[in-house]
């Protein structure tokens, strides 16, 4: 998961779900939905207008098109109120019947990389058991000659 720096004083990070301030340590817990939404308005802040349709989509998938407009503009209006509780304001603008479009004199940098998702191999794990089973067998055999 990643975690961005934005405007230089806040850190949102995917992975713990959490935003919080550099200056003065303080920090808020999201929702799933919430932290869902900003990390789609972020990985999307270059965009001319990040469609509403867009947004629904990335967060109820399939079942975006029978959920509310009101839903959406519900989870804007969250992360604007926690955004502005750190003292951020417009970090996105509405756009009328189109969507949101992020603040062109906000910066957002990555300060870590989402980490790939590693294949689990079960090759190691497999060969210490068998490993561990004959050594096992051998000391059994041992134990009952001697």
């Amino acid at each position: 998961m990643s975690v961005y720096l934005i405007n230089g004083q806040y850190v949102f990070n995917e992975g713990t779900k959490e935003l919080k301030t550099l200056n003065n340590d303080m920090n808020i817990k999201l929702t799933t939905m919430r932290s869902r939404c900003l990390s789609f308005i972020i990985e999307h802040a270059k965009d001319e207008v990040i469609e509403k349709s867009a947004i629904s989509y990335a967060l109820w998938g399939a079942r975006s098109t029978f959920t509310s407009d009101a839903s959406l503009t519900q989870t804007l209006y969250l992360i604007r109120r926690d955004l502005k509780t750190l003292g951020l304001d417009e970090l996105f603008i509405t756009v009328p019947k189109s969507g949101i479009r992020v603040n062109t004199s906000v910066s957002i940098d990555v300060i870590q990389e989402k980490i790939p998702k590693r294949k689990l191999s079960y090759k190691p794990l497999l060969l210490s058991l068998i490993v561990s089973l004959l050594l096992i067998g051998v000391g059994t055999y041992l134990a009952l000659t001697i």
